[in-house]
């Protein structure tokens, strides 16, 4: 699977949790959480800034 695989499954998971946030079938910091860590799980590019921001955010509260 090459990069641009991985960018175009990436952008519909992306589409798919924007479009459920809009249904208000979940709240918009769920999604927001759902598609940090989906990319944080894919091992993209976009996994590296995302884990950055996991750390700072844990060393606030450990």
């Amino acid at each position: 699977m090459t990069q641009t695989h991985l960018w175009i499954i990436d952008s519909f998971l992306f589409l798919y949790v924007v479009l459920t946030a809009r249904s208000r079938e979940i709240r918009w910091y769920q999604a927001t959480l759902i598609s940090l860590f989906g990319f944080l799980l894919a091992g993209t590019p976009f996994s590296y800034p995302v884990w950055a921001l996991v750390q700072a955010i844990g060393n606030l509260f450990f």
